[in-house]
């Protein structure tokens, strides 16, 4: 873990405004913070999210580059997000382009691709 994982991980801790699902006015997102994000260990969240959804609409990607490549899923989780301060600005470039739910969980973070869903942004405490 380099030093901007590091920072990016503290400043999530202190400033992740939605915990235990507290000012989640989304009904799809507080059951999924209060039925897979918080009743399961962090370690295992990317293993319980490919439960709850199943592996055909999951996928998994471990940078912001393989994230532009992904198709016909209706969750992606990104490990890792934001290594360096452009892969942040290139992620929101792109976030800004596509109509997604994100849950910034901590070292994680789970996109929703559902045109019926309004597009937001939660950072989770988790």
């Amino acid at each position: 873990m380099n030093r901007y994982q590091l920072y990016t991980r503290l400043r999530h801790a202190l400033t992740a405004a939605h915990w235990r699902g507290y000012a989640v006015h989304s009904p799809m997102m507080y059951r999924f913070i209060r039925e897979v994000v918080l009743p399961t260990p962090r370690r295992r969240l990317p293993e319980a999210i490919i439960d709850r959804y199943g592996t055909e609409n999951v996928a998994t990607v471990d940078s912001v580059a393989d994230l532009k490549a992904v198709q016909d899923k209706q969750v992606v989780i990104l490990r890792e997000p934001f290594r360096s301060a452009a892969e942040r600005e290139e992620f929101e470039a792109w976030f800004v382009r596509t109509h997604a739910v994100a849950a910034h969980l901590q070292g994680l973070l789970v996109l929703f691709f559902d045109p019926k869903l309004q597009k937001q942004f939660f950072r989770i405490r988790n």
